[in-house]
């Protein structure tokens, strides 16, 4: 039984808005909502004490079906059948198996008062017959009611109980409202794309919350079971999660907060931050708060089934108790909006290690949007602003992770990265001959080497062979020559004279350029000649991301494709409609041009704490999950991808049912056992050898390559425009392109 006792100081936030309850013409109107706001000056301290619930990996529980009470936690296992299990909070027990579903399916449980006061369990789900129905147990495992009802197929995901004794079940479209013996009274459609979440608070109020059809924005409303209808809707932030908090009080998560929302008052306050509690968002599954004032929360990684079931209990600590754990602290940046890996990751190593404990702080972008006020991510010289001015504050961090190549040379040339070659030698874990030689290349300088990424991606050209040929690899004439032939050639992104102008250069542009001597020669003959035919093609310059299907079928195309996992050839093709060719970029003698694309994790320079960011660095690529048929860099977690992705089969019924099994594990006895399917493979070995075949012909796109690609051509489409004559435009690119190697030209000693 695994136990970790953290002492924290927790910050109260206030947050204030202007809630306006609708009338009931205007139901479905709301003008402000519960959002942050600024930090008030009430403090509480709370200690934390956090356990394996002992769920997993020997059960498979349901991810809807976590039930909180003030002393049980109870759920659905599905390793043997349909099972409902409880373990005590109290002492740690291990679960107990409560009673099981001779037929029909548990879709939901709630833990409700029965009519004589007696706590009983509810059960929404299928019946025998497939008819969706209601059902009431004892604690022991009798029923006491049954009654079935018409959801049109809508699968239930959550189920409460009104402190009146009424139920309510909850599916994506509609909520079902029944009486205290569970026959149904009526529904509510959801007034917006769906619903998300719904929860009972003390004093009988049921409240539920669903993404406005609009914008998405998760919105919240009581639930009013006389007339069948939602009242005093308003806007919350965050996922939607409800819980149920004290003096019916109500609990909302926005990432890794939680707030409490208290409908009377019509205010919230900032309740604790998960990650201060080795916690994170993304695997909360349920939560309440207990009516002697502690919060118990159920977490679990739904994505990893093998994973622990962890529940915390948070007391308010007396006066007088430490508020810090003694760690020392590890801060990992991540630039982006979406930290909720980082976050898991940052849990499970905090969960385990005495020493030291990671933080993830995330990049601020704020001000980088669109015009329809959404955050926009490539804007990248801003970002990069943002990154340096975080970077280079009075305390700088410890790690970072970067998505691309590119980024990684941009804090290469600061100094901002530290060498992991000493640390590396020292690991009885870590060897660099384990990983694959080109990615472990690329990512160093000499000897000396930043980071290695635990998987990897590989961008081409591709189309069907049928058009571009079966055989990988072209010229930058051949190229040409296809897209003259083909004017009516689409792909996805869109197909402008700049983008071919582009390809044209990713394998070639050593071809006009010295970068030891500084000198260009884009004035020549050559370099003209590359103007004037693109010059003169015919191409599509629109996106297609909306109609790619329809142009599949009317137009040759030429897609620009990054493959990072083996069963995407099978996918690819399958949309194709025939095989494949990952044809590269074009070159100058026809060899296949790839190119690499892979982010990963790097040690800081100015980090205080170096021997801990590696501990964490080290337990980042070793952990890495590697339940997916992706491109890693361990040797053995890349031929166990390839092998796992060639055993498996899949077929599909006449009723649409999908069935898979494993070659492997197929008896020569019974091999022709289910014939009569139409088994396909996740990837055949005319696939895998398309695939490794890549990899001996990929390269880096440095940034260097990047900028000079981009400022010819940014001068290039004066020319394709016609705004521009060619000798002008080949004149100016030759002095832009000069001076900036000149620039970059290391200085005579």
């Amino acid at each position: 039984m695994k136990k970790a006792i953290v002492y924290i100081l927790g910050f109260m936030i206030l947050l204030t808005g202007c809630v306006r309850n609708p009338s009931p013409q205007n139901s479905h109107q709301a003008d402000a909502g519960v959002l942050p706001g600024e930090t008030g000056n009430e403090a509480r301290t709370y200690m934390a004490e956090t356990w394996d619930a002992g769920i997993t990996p020997d059960y498979q529980p349901l991810s809807n079906s976590f039930v909180l009470t003030e002393d049980m936690l109870y759920y659905v296992d599905r390793s043997e059948g349909w099972d409902i299990c409880g373990v005590a909070l109290s002492g740690q027990a291990r679960p107990q198996r409560i009673l099981r579903m001779e037929d029909g399916c548990i879709e939901a449980i709630a833990a409700v008062s029965g009519a004589d006061g007696e706590s009983i369990l509810a059960l929404a789900g299928k019946d025998g017959t497939g008819a969706s129905s209601l059902a009431a147990y004892t604690l022991d495992g009798r029923r006491l009611w049954q009654q079935t009802y018409e959801a049109q197929g809508q699968t239930a995901w959550r189920l409460v109980q009104d402190g009146s004794g009424h139920f309510y079940i909850m599916c994506d479209e509609q909520v079902f409202l029944f009486d205290k013996d569970g026959v149904l009274q009526g529904s509510i459609s959801c007034p917006g794309e769906a619903y998300i979440d719904i929860c009972a608070v003390s004093g009988g109020s049921v409240y539920v919350s669903y993404r406005d059809g609009q914008a998405e924005r998760p919105m919240l409303a009581r639930l009013q079971y006389q007339g069948c209808r939602l009242e005093g809707e308003l806007r919350i932030s965050g996922s939607g999660c409800l819980g149920a908090g004290r003096e019916g009080s109500l609990l909302f998560q926005n990432g890794n907060e939680i707030y409490a929302y208290v409908p009377q008052k019509q205010e919230a306050g900032k309740l604790l931050d998960l990650a201060v509690y080795d916690l994170a968002g993304e695997q909360l599954r349920t939560m309440l708060t207990t009516s002697s004032g502690e919060i118990v929360l159920v977490s679990w990684e739904l994505l990893q089934y093998g994973s622990p079931v962890w529940v915390t209990r948070l007391k308010e600590a007396t006066e007088g108790q430490p508020a810090e754990d003694g760690r020392q602290i590890i801060t990992w940046l991540i630039v982006g909006a979406d930290v909720t890996d980082a976050e898991q990751t940052a849990v499970a190593f905090n969960r385990q290690n005495r020493d030291y404990r990671v933080v993830v702080e995330q990049v601020s972008l704020e001000r980088m949007t669109h015009t329809d006020n959404t955050t926009q991510y490539d804007l990248y010289e801003d970002i990069y602003m943002c990154v340096n001015t975080r970077l280079l504050a009075s305390e700088s961090a410890d790690l970072i992770s970067f998505s691309t190549y590119q980024e990684m040379e941009r804090y290469l040339e600061k100094g901002y990265l530290e060498d992991l070659t000493p640390y590396i030698a020292r690991s009885e874990r870590i060897s660099r001959e384990d990983y694959l030689e080109q990615v472990v290349e690329y990512n160093a300088r000499g000897d000396a080497l930043y980071c290695i990424p635990p998987d990897f991606c590989i961008g081409t050209l591709m189309g069907k062979e049928s058009e571009l040929g079966a055989e990988p690899g072209w010229t930058v004439e051949e190229f040409l020559d296809w897209l003259a032939q083909h004017p009516d050639a689409v792909t996805q992104e869109g197909l402008t004279k700049e983008k071919v102008l582009d390809f044209c250069l990713m394998g070639t542009l050593d071809e006009y350029l010295s970068r030891e001597s500084g000198r260009c020669n884009f004035e020549e003959e050559a370099f003209q000649e590359l103007l004037r035919r693109i010059g003169g093609l015919t191409t599509d310059g629109a996106g297609h991301w909306d109609d790619w299907w329809e142009q599949l079928e009317e137009k040759p195309a030429i897609e620009q494709g990054w493959v990072s996992a083996f069963p995407q050839c099978y996918s690819w093709e399958s949309m194709y409609g025939e095989p494949l060719v990952y044809k590269g970029y074009p070159s100058k003698d026809g060899t296949p041009c790839h190119y690499y694309i892979g982010g990963g994790l790097a040690i800081l320079s100015r980090s205080t704490c170096k021997e801990g960011a590696y501990v964490f660095w080290e337990y980042y690529l070793l952990e890495y999950s590697k339940d997916y048929p992706n491109y890693y860099t361990d040797k053995k977690a890349f031929a166990d991808s390839m092998a796992r992705t060639a055993d498996e089969q899949w077929a599909y019924t006449d009723d649409g049912h999908r069935m898979e099994r494993k070659l492997s594990e197929i008896p020569s006895a019974a091999a022709g056992e289910d014939e009569e399917l139409e088994w396909i493979s996740a990837m055949n070995e005319e696939q895998r050898d398309k695939q490794l075949a890549m990899l001996e012909h990929v390269q880096i796109d440095s940034l260097e390559n990047q900028v000079i690609r981009n400022l010819i051509c940014e001068e290039a489409a004066g020319y394709f425009a016609g705004v521009k004559n060619l000798e002008d435009t080949c004149r100016v690119i030759q002095s832009r392109v000069g001076v900036y190697l000149a620039e970059r030209l290391e200085p005579n000693p």
